[in-house]
C-alpha cells in the first residue's frame, strides 16, 4: 500500500515550525546557568561556515563539523544574528 506523502509533507510544513518553536521554548526554560568553557568557545569560532567531513589516515575515525551563520532583520528594524556550530566524531575500533 503506498504511503500518502503529500498530506504528510503538508502537515509537517504546516506544524513543524510551531513544534520547533515550542521545543526551543521548553529547552530555553529548562536551561541552567553554567560557566563558559573558553577553549570550547574558541574551537567553535574556528569552524568554517558550511559542512565538512574528514577521515583519519587509519580509517578508524570520521570527523565532521558545520556552521550556520546568518543575520536576520525584521521589517520593524530589529535584527539578530544566528550562529550555530556543530562538532562531531565517530570512532570505530575492533575490540
Amino acid at each position: 500500500m503506498p504511503i500518502p506523502v503529500v498530506p504528510i509533507a503538508s502537515a509537517v510544513l504546516k506544524y513543524g515550525p510551531l513544534a520547533a518553536a515550542a521545543l526551543a521554548t521548553v529547552a530555553y526554560a529548562r536551561a541552567r546557568p553554567a560557566p563558559v568553557n573558553q577553549a570550547a568557545e574558541d574551537l567553535m569560532e574556528d569552524v568554517d561556515e558550511g559542512v565538512a567531513f574528514s577521515r583519519a589516515p587509519e580509517g578508524q575515525q570520521v570527523n565532521g563539523q558545520g556552521r550556520y551563520r546568518r543575520t536576520v532583520r525584521m521589517p520593524n528594524g530589529i535584527g539578530f544574528e544566528v550562529d550555530a556550530s556543530v562538532l562531531g566524531r565517530v570512532r570505530l575500533r575492533r575490540v
